[in-house]
């Protein structure tokens, strides 16, 4: 399917893939796929992505995600240049001041940083994969354990190999 995203789209219950060809598509379908979040959030960016990361809406449903399960809300970013947050307001580095605890954001690096894949990894189970960060194109799948869990894998090994983003923890606010 391509096209509007299916607001009946349940996280780990619906198994059909969607394709987005337009940033308006995969704007909608983040912000539907996060506001579901249970456990986790797992970003991968080449940079901070402000348009679609940074704004403030995608940082409130964030911040609602860890109000309602702060007992396991986890947000983790991997970025291969952190910098471009320091250029913009970017409401969830904002909101990573605020909840240090929840959030945490990393640089890529060794054979990581090369990746030109964005993705969003949510509870494990839901994942948008975009082959090319920058880029609307994505295929989105509410659940799909397979693709998920492997990139989650993935996820985990660049994230214990990759730097705190100190360019992002001496931003001001």
């Amino acid at each position: 399917m391509t096209g509007p995203v299916d607001t009946d789209q349940q996280l780990g219950r619906d198994d059909r893939i969607i394709r987005t060809e337009t940033f308006a598509e995969l704007l909608a379908a983040t912000d539907h796929m996060a506001a579901q979040a249970q456990h986790s959030l797992r970003i991968v960016a080449l940079d901070t992505e402000p348009e679609l990361y940074g704004r403030e809406a995608f940082a409130a449903l964030v911040a609602d995600f860890i109000r309602r399960r702060h007992k396991v809300a986890r947000v983790q970013l991997l970025l291969a240049d952190p910098r471009r947050a320091t250029q913009v307001t970017h409401h969830l580095v904002q909101l990573w001041h605020r909840f240090p605890s929840f959030i945490e954001f990393r640089e890529l690096r060794d054979e990581y940083a090369r990746t030109r894949e964005a993705l969003m990894i949510v509870d494990d189970t839901g994942i948008i994969r975009r082959p090319e960060a920058g880029v609307p194109a994505a295929v989105i799948t509410y659940r799909s354990l397979t693709t998920a869990r492997d990139r989650a894998a993935w996820f985990a090994e660049a994230f214990a190999r990759a730097a705190p983003c100190s360019v992002l923890r001496r931003l001001s606010l």
